[in-house]
């Protein structure tokens, strides 16, 4: 399977990687976020900051195939960041040039990702949505090719977290 993508960022860094031993994709911070401590209020509750922590792609997913995000197993540990939305689900509509993948976090302690850093991981798969076909080319998938674009052809969607509808 061959997937558009285009790179927020004019270095490679934040490009997709898989390893031999795994089957999700590593992605990557590309740019540097700083991460304040948890804080009291005024009425004594603890408050988190959230982050929209940009991962430097936007990507092209076929119809009926829907990315799942989730933390690696060592970002809570060596950076002290939970996912807001853990699972986070990219589905195909979100594939303008302007629907930039994204890792909603808040933090435990503070702290800084640096550009570079893996953080999240994704891989495929059908959505609930798919038509039979769709869910039986890909009992065949047997690769994932990632082929650079410098313009992503379908509409933006709006941004992320922009579905509508949301009460």
């Amino acid at each position: 399977m061959k997937l558009k993508i285009k790179y927020k960022v004019t270095t490679p860094e934040c490009a997709p990687v898989i390893n031999e031993q795994g089957e999700w994709f590593d992605l990557t911070v590309s740019e540097n976020s700083i991460f304040p401590a948890p804080f009291l209020d005024q009425t004594g509750k603890v408050q988190f900051r959230q982050n929209l922590v940009k991962l430097g792609i936007a990507m092209e997913l076929p119809k009926g195939v829907e990315a799942l995000i989730v933390p690696r197993s060592s970002t809570f540990h060596k950076k002290g960041l939970l996912q807001t939305n853990s699972p986070g689900i990219i589905d195909s509509s979100y594939s303008g040039n302007e629907d930039e993948w994204k890792f909603p976090a808040i933090s435990f302690r503070a702290g800084i990702i640096n550009k570079g850093d893996r953080i999240c991981q994704f891989r495929l798969q059908p959505s609930q949505r798919a038509s039979i076909w769709t869910k039986l080319k890909w009992l065949f998938i047997t690769n994932i090719e990632f082929v650079e674009v410098e313009s992503l052809e379908k509409p933006n969607r709006g941004g992320f977290g922009s579905t509508k509808g949301y009460k």
